[in-house]
């Protein structure tokens, strides 16, 4: 049966390189949004408790239902209370404020540049004003890089706006008498291109740096975590001149073995038209298009390994290394080595 590998060695390595820049594990806020970015929740949770991961952060209730009594803090990005509880919720705009209930942890976004979620600078006094008269507790105000990832002057202008905004924060609370929160803005991109002495927040969200990846330009020593394996369906002889697969794309130019495998793109992997050579992890190539369970390749090996570093694959079809991670179907047996 198919399945997904989850390196433990890797993932630790990479916690203890960003431990690094942020300063301590306590700072780090590891993302396990989408099914950990399709490693698997369930399989990678527990992991980054063991390291000593405190805080956390998942995309809605439900995934925080998971991770009950493993970590301090749980910051849920897109969702609502459905009673009293504590965890911490994103507020991520002036109308959102109205939909908590009195006593929420709340995570108030800025919008600094990005023009998706967040309130702006002249909406400031307002939502201060209805945190406080609706009973809501401001544990924490941030912000999101956009272009953390490119070479561009944008990530400097944006960390500047940034930084005025927490300003602005900081004076009225003073005024309000109301105590000062954490922040936080570094995704993993924005904390890689940190150095000891240059990242001044409370905390560091970091998604998919943990499991060993950075797009863009950024050098790193991250190590990917998972590997992605399919096991043999069945074998055959087949002689020159002979198709494979859905319309017959690939035709062999001699006698070959082939083998069928069992994922295909219902399981998240990319459907391949076969007419750009793609290759598995030990070089062989896929033949023809990929069908919905299945694939095929030369050779008759039990198991073979699709990718054990998602960025070729990525690059192959001009999409980012997110995609191919989250697209990774939760119905794939994960195992932890």
């Amino acid at each position: 049966m198919a399945r997904i590998d989850l390196n433990f060695e890797a993932y630790k390595h990479n916690l203890n390189y960003l431990v690094n820049l942020a300063g301590n594990i306590e700072k780090l806020m590891v993302v396990f949004k989408d099914n950990a970015y399709g490693h698997g929740l369930l399989q990678m949770a527990p992991l980054a408790a063991a390291v000593g991961v405190k805080s956390v952060v998942v995309r809605n209730n439900s995934e925080a239902s998971l991770l009950d009594g493993l970590f301090e803090n749980i910051l849920i990005l897109a969702d609502y209370p459905n009673s009293i509880s504590s965890n911490s919720y994103a507020a991520n705009s002036l109308e959102a404020l109205q939909f908590f209930p009195k006593s929420t942890k709340i995570h108030l976004k800025l919008d600094t540049g990005m023009n998706r979620n967040g309130i702006k600078e002249d909406e400031l006094k307002k939502a201060l004003i209805c945190i406080q008269k609706n009973g809501l507790k401001l544990e924490a105000c941030f912000s999101h890089f956009y272009s953390a990832d490119e070479l561009s002057a944008d990530f400097y202008v944006q960390k500047e706006r940034y930084k005025n905004f927490k300003e602005l924060v900081k004076q009225e609370l003073k005024k309000l008498n109301l105590p000062t929160p954490y922040f936080h803005s570094c995704n993993s991109s924005a904390l890689l291109r940190q150095n000891e002495n240059m990242f001044d927040d409370d905390f560091a969200r970091v998604g998919v740096a943990t499991y060993g990846y950075c797009d863009g330009f950024i050098k790193h020593e991250l190590k990917p975590v998972l590997s992605l394996w399919a096991n043999k369906i069945s074998s055959r002889e087949i002689e020159q001149g002979e198709k494979v697969g859905y319309g017959g794309v690939f035709e062999s130019e001699k006698r070959l073995k082939i083998s069928t495998y069992d994922l295909g793109y219902a399981d998240g992997l990319f459907r391949s038209d076969g007419k750009k050579e793609l290759y598995l992890k030990d070089g062989k190539p896929f033949l023809g298009k990929t069908s919905m369970d299945s694939f095929m390749t030369i050779g008759d090996d039990e198991e073979v390994c699709l990718l054990e570093d998602a960025m070729p694959l990525a690059k192959h079809i001009n999409t980012i290394v997110y995609e191919i991670l989250v697209k990774l179907s939760p119905s794939i047996p994960r195992r932890v080595i």
